[in-house]
């Protein structure tokens, strides 16, 4: 999908929020979810080392 600035930038902001677990995943607008759960393997990922 196609996402605009403000898009991507509400879904940065939920990955952070659900990463801290101050929102649950069912918290985030339906629209941005399956994006937030993505990027948030993403992220832990890459904090687990997965780059290397």
């Amino acid at each position: 999908m196609k996402w605009t600035i403000i898009d991507e930038k509400l879904i940065d902001a939920y990955v952070v929020l659900v990463l801290a677990e101050r929102k649950t995943i069912e918290e985030v607008p339906e629209k941005y979810r399956e994006e937030v759960e993505i990027r948030k393997a993403e992220r832990i990922i890459e904090v687990l080392g997965g780059d290397k």
